[in-house]
């Protein structure tokens, strides 16, 4: 019986470590950024449902964008979360977060109204709740987790270090406390639920049940709409056909008990077709207007294996996991079938995103939703080594997994892996490294170009050999050498001269206003001493971009920090740049030598490229 409460007892302690370290982390820091940050990121698109509609009563979102500018202390912000369709403002984001949030909304409505503060919506005691809230969801789907591995059979013990275990080692403590409005957390609750009450019907029947279910599923979609596959799960949690045969004679009985299902998952589900009406006028649209799915081409092994953001690489618990498939291949072919078809059609669907990383984010964040589901297969794969003894011996094997992972997590806060362009040779250079000089020393860039960029021709393109002087380049110092990368001219940087030949063009010469360019740049660099170029940034900068202010952007040239010197090699880029309106402003792009050492540079070329023509009006 004790073995029974253990896993009661280590979800108490884990709800005491996540509100701790919530505390210390986001209350009693000296930087109010701390709390002043709980929403954030794609959060406040999640959460923008609530002041919008609650507070300000506009579905324009005009109010909410003007408390988040100076949440973010930027004057140029425009929310990447809003749309326009049909010229009229849309939240691309799906509501069941901000559902979910509700509760906790309301009460530090009450809470500001009590202490006399101005309720914005943002203010303490809103980011406060919010963050309790997205604790409240995280346990709640770890205790529903709980359930469905007692209702597996296993071993109690083995549940009392697996739920530590998915959560300390996979980047879903990350996504709790310092991401904690983005919408994984809170898509953890509801799968999990909803399969939870699958179980408790395969169980005990009971309409209760099915209405439950219903509701779950719907909030499942309604945060996530692709998150509706895990009815694929159904036959993995039917234990015998004794219980198969009970499930579907409790519904040719009771066949209200399946209407109950479809009610209440349609009325959940249909807030969002309300939502868009208010916004539109229309019950129906696509809301990611600019973005979609590559479904003939997704990015199956950078998803999976990429140094980028690969699943395997970033969360190699989850590959572990994986090897559950093939002990249920042989014990249970109805589990494997069920299990491996709803990883083969999440993972195609997650791989088929045209962002196929996700942005700025810590490992592959698009499976956190279904970190549960890999803990069950994990579960049945270690279940049989645990009842034969294997405790002491799987405990720090799981332990290696927990540490890499906070230790992982502990560099990506303290900017030691970059937040979206890593690769093989950056992730070698600070695999395991803690030390301060690994801070931001990270640097290249290679975004992928926009779902609606098209690639097949830049519009246009520039290219300096040093050789003479060009139109739109403004030459730098130059040196004649023997050893230029082509030609004989090179140019020279260093602590007198910072800057390189710099393509100086008014976006208008390229396009009709407004236009938005992804860039793809290429410059052969030599290094005349160990290092010179390590600090050398790449610089795009245009004098008012818009009536707000200027546009300066910067990152390092070299991947990582290099010291072979007096050898030509390549330095790439590709990134988009902001959205140009103004016209006749310049928009420079150059080489910067701020660590004023001597190098040289030669070969600089640039191509541009814009969106493809619109075949509608919206």
């Amino acid at each position: 019986m004790m073995q029974q409460k253990y896993p009661k007892i280590v979800l108490l302690c884990l709800a005491a470590l996540l509100l701790a370290f919530f505390a210390s982390n986001r209350l009693f820091r000296a930087d109010p950024q701390g709390w002043r940050l709980i929403i954030s990121s794609d959060g406040l698109g999640y959460y923008s449902y609530l002041p919008a509609f609650i507070i300000d009563h506009d579905a324009t979102y005009k109010k909410v964008t003007e408390r988040e500018a100076k949440i973010l202390r930027y004057d140029r912000y425009k929310p990447s979360y809003l749309v326009r369709i049909d010229g009229r403002i849309v939240n691309k984001y799906f509501s069941g977060e901000a559902l979910l949030l509700l509760p906790f909304f309301l009460l530090a409505t009450i809470f500001s109204w009590i202490g006399g503060i101005e309720i914005t919506g943002y203010s303490f005691f809103f980011q406060l709740f919010t963050g309790l809230g997205a604790l409240f969801y995280l346990l709640l789907g770890l205790y529903f987790l709980k359930k469905i591995l007692d209702h597996l059979k296993i071993h109690p013990v083995l549940i009392s270090i697996l739920l530590p275990v998915i959560l300390l080692g996979t980047n879903l403590f990350y996504y709790s406390l310092w991401q904690p409005t983005m919408s994984h957390v809170y898509s953890f609750f509801a799968i999990n639920g909803f399969l939870w009450m699958v179980c408790r019907i395969v169980r005990e029947g009971r309409q209760r049940n099915f209405l439950l279910a219903g509701l779950f599923l719907g909030l499942t979609v309604l945060i996530r709409p692709t998150n509706g596959i895990v009815i694929l799960l159904i036959p993995f949690l039917i234990n015998s056909k004794e219980e198969r045969e009970a499930v579907t004679g409790f519904i040719r009985e009771k066949k209200i008990s399946l209407l109950l299902f479809a009610g209440i998952f349609f009325l959940v589900v249909l807030i969002q077709p309300v939502l868009w009406h208010i916004q539109t006028g229309r019950w129906l649209i696509w809301s990611y207007r600019a973005e979609g799915f590559h479904f003939r081409h997704p990015e199956l092994t950078n998803v999976l294996f990429g140094f980028r953001k690969g699943l395997f690489i970033y969360t190699p618990l989850i590959l572990l996991s994986m090897l559950g498939l093939i002990r249920m291949l042989f014990m249970n072919r109805t589990r494997f079938f069920s299990m491996a078809l709803f990883i083969i059609v999440s993972t195609w669907i997650i791989a088929a995103w045209w962002n196929w990383y996700y942005g700025d984010s810590f490992g592959a964040r698009a499976f956190i939703d279904y970190y549960g589901i890999y803990t069950l297969l994990l579960a049945l794969l270690l279940d049989h080594k645990w009842r034969k003894g294997s405790a002491y011996a799987l405990s720090a094997f799981l332990f290696c997994f927990v540490a890499l992972n906070l230790l992982q997590t502990w560099q990506f806060t303290q900017y030691i892996i970059h937040p979206y362009s890593m690769n093989k040779a950056k992730y070698q250079y600070v695999f395991l490294k803690t030390d301060t000089v690994y801070r931001n020393c990270l640097g290249g860039i290679d975004e992928l170009p926009g779902y609606r960029m098209d690639m097949t021709q830049p519009v246009a393109a520039f290219r300096t050999d040093l050789e003479e002087v060009k139109v739109d380049w403004n030459n730098s110092t130059t040196r004649e050498v023997s050893y230029a990368h082509s030609g004989k001219t090179v140019g020279y940087l260093d602590s007198i001269n910072v800057y390189s030949a710099t393509l100086q063009i008014h976006p208008e010469q390229l396009s009709a206003l407004p236009v938005t360019f992804y860039v793809k740049g290429s410059i052969w660099i030599r290094d005349s001493l160990p290092g010179s170029s390590n600090q050398a940034f790449f610089v795009m900068s245009m004098d008012s971009l818009d009536q707000n202010g200027n546009y300066w952007y910067g990152f390092p040239v070299n991947d990582i920090p290099l010291n072979p010197a007096r050898t030509w090699r390549e330095c790439r880029f590709s990134l988009t740049l902001p959205e140009f309106r103004t016209p006749s402003r310049t928009l420079k792009i150059y080489v910067w030598n701020n660590g004023k050492k001597p190098f040289m540079v030669d070969d600089f070329s640039l191509e541009f490229y814009t969106e493809k023509k619109k075949s509608g009006g919206n």
